[in-house]
């Protein structure tokens, strides 16, 4: 069978691609004949040409309107033919026009986050993705949610519509098994700099909703620590230049390094220096919602997870130790020091949340429903 991925954006920007390249491989391994719908553009090619090989057929859009993308990703489609459309998210712009295609074919729609209870996002913005999400309960035939509350909320929708609730699904991201090891002088330069401290590593978006001053504000309790600790920040964001200012004024300049956006090449280095990762998560709908795919990155490294008892994490980890109170500097700064001076911490096993293990259980149920 054929299974095409259709997808929107930069994958800088919009991480909703990262299924579909997870997924590509190992569903060729499989049997399936792979396609993926991308934007051109200098990122999406560079990461494509890391993790797919030469059996995926890649197609690429130019840039252009929404309208514009959608008319494209139509053209693409019916040439393409493909049994299965899986929408790496449903948008205005991601979505084809299914009366110009020359077959039917099954519609998979996938969602990752709950864009709708974002309260920071514009409220027109807000009732257009509502919209669609509403919507998809009605066209898909099946729905592939990323965390389990995606997977209730959906399944409620999909009742209120009179669509059978059996066809949503819970489909957690994963760990890529090809993140790039880097050359040894990599990790050797970044122990030379960094050794004899305690290397706490943190990689996503500097935003002041994911944690990013209370991060700050915990590394601040931890400057008299008898062990030097450091936090490095793997990324960039709206609130970068705002915490450098924090970082100044506290007198933080040794203790906080602000990385900058690390090429997935490198990303191997760093997590290996690290001595724990943290994941803070708030007591929020986004972030019930969400499920962080660099949560499964870290899982791979062995290394503690510093988190909250909050939606895929609380899944995913069950050693109480990992957990600090949503939006609680102290705590974290407490919980940092029990795991680094304590006894080793209880981990799930990496081998449950590889790709190859995701694309398993996305074949086994998309034949049960389709056929082979």
């Amino acid at each position: 069978m054929h299974i095409s991925f259709l997808t929107t954006g930069n994958i800088r920007q919009i991480a909703t691609m990262k299924r579909a390249l997870g997924l590509a491989n190992p569903l060729a391994d499989l049997g399936w004949k792979v396609s993926i719908v991308a934007l051109d553009c200098a990122d999406n090619r560079e990461q494509v040409a890391r993790d797919c090989d030469a059996r995926i057929d890649i197609r690429y859009f130019p840039h252009s309107t929404a309208l514009g993308e959608m008319l494209r990703k139509t053209a693409i489609v019916r040439n393409l033919s493909p049994d299965i459309l899986f929408l790496c998210s449903y948008s205005f712009r991601n979505r084809v026009w299914r009366t110009a295609l020359r077959s039917p074919l099954r519609l998979v729609v996938e969602h990752s986050e709950l864009f709708s209870a974002i309260r920071t996002v514009p409220a027109h913005k807000r009732r257009l993705a509502a919209h669609f999400e509403s919507r998809s309960t009605t066209i898909a035939h099946d729905i592939v949610c990323a965390s389990r509350y995606l997977a209730r909320h959906f399944t409620v929708r999909a009742q209120g519509h009179g669509r059978t609730p059996s066809r949503i699904h819970y489909l957690p991201y994963a760990y890529p098994e090809s993140l790039p090891t880097d050359p040894p002088l990599v990790l050797d330069r970044l122990r030379q700099d960094h050794d004899g401290r305690c290397n706490v590593v943190y990689m996503g978006s500097l935003i002041r909703d994911y944690g990013l001053f209370l991060m700050l504000e915990a590394f601040e309790g931890l400057r008299g620590a008898d062990r030097p600790y450091r936090l490095h920040l793997l990324g960039a964001g709206p609130d970068d230049e705002a915490a450098r200012t924090f970082v100044r004024d506290r007198g933080l300049s040794g203790v906080v390094n602000f990385a900058g956006y690390v090429p997935e090449a490198h990303l191997s280095s760093w997590f290996r220096l690290a001595d724990v990762f943290l994941a803070p998560l708030g007591d929020t709908v986004q972030d019930h919602a969400r499920c962080p795919s660099k949560t499964y990155m870290y899982l791979a490294f062995g290394k503690p997870v510093i988190t909250c008892r909050v939606g895929e994490s609380a899944e995913l980890f069950d050693d109480p130790r990992l957990f600090f109170r949503p939006g609680d500097a102290g705590d974290l700064a407490e919980r940092i020091r029990d795991v680094v001076e304590g006894p080793p911490c209880r981990l799930p096993s990496a081998e449950r949340h590889g790709w190859s293990e995701r694309a398993r259980s996305l074949s086994s149920l998309l034949l049960q429903s389709h056929g082979a």
